[in-house]
């Protein structure tokens, strides 16, 4: 569904990424995994438009996306949840979902998507008349996924959707990645929680200094002696 090819990419003139070269087939939950600034969130960036690659290709259901603008990767069923819970605080709940529905004309499409969000967040149905800035972590979270889902993506990008969560929170936002997974959306989640997106994922590609160092079936790379040793604090 998702083939990136050697990718390289760069801010002012120094490169961050080098020759990077993965794939996401339909239906996969697939894990990005790596310290703080190793460049994985550089490369969503890239594949939803946001930043403009050095070289390199990627191609999403065949078709290439470099030169494509933001608004029509969206278009084409692919959505980026980037980090940092951004909402817009002076707007209610209800508003921030909608406006994630703007490339949808279709008011009852646009019901139904909200009924599905509403259903994987029951929260947000509770409090779809609150402003958004009153939310706690958690909860924006939670309403920053459900503003992706909107536009019914067929194809999502996750960054870093622990971060700075409380654990009990941690999982409730990871319970609702995996059933969303379960629903037929295909996923390529970033993440340093690199044992948490590994126990759901199916696949996983570790990035170092903006290249990859390891990749393979989630199992094999939680049993590999170099991940225990530098990832997950096992020795």
């Amino acid at each position: 569904m998702l083939e990136v090819n050697n990718l390289s990419v760069g801010y002012k003139g120094v490169q961050v990424i080098w020759d990077v070269s993965f794939t996401v087939e339909e239906g996969e939950l697939v894990a990005l995994v790596g310290s703080n600034g190793a460049g994985k969130s550089t490369i969503l960036k890239t594949i939803s438009g946001a930043n403009k690659l050095i070289s390199g290709d990627i191609v999403f259901k065949g078709e290439s996306l470099v030169g494509v603008q933001a608004h029509k990767i969206v278009a084409k069923g692919l959505a980026y949840i980037p980090e940092g819970r951004r909402v817009f605080p002076y707007m209610t709940v209800k508003e921030n979902l909608e406006l994630g529905a703007y490339i949808e004309s279709d008011n009852n499409k646009v019901k139904q998507s909200l009924v599905r969000v509403f259903e994987l967040f029951p929260r947000l149905k509770e409090r779809q008349n609150q402003m958004a800035g009153t939310f706690r972590g958690g909860e924006q979270q939670m309403l920053v996924i459900g503003r992706a889902l909107m536009s019914a993506p067929k194809f999502l990008m996750i960054d870093e959707p622990s971060l700075g969560l409380q654990p009990t929170i941690v999982n409730l936002v990871y319970e609702a990645i995996a059933t969303l997974h379960k629903q037929g959306i295909t996923i390529l989640l970033v993440e340093q929680n690199v044992q948490k997106s590994l126990e759901i994922a199916n696949r996983g590609f570790v990035l170092e200094n903006g290249r990859i160092s390891l990749a393979g079936p989630s199992g094999e790379l939680l049993k590999n002696e170099e991940m225990k040793k530098v990832y997950l604090g096992i020795s």
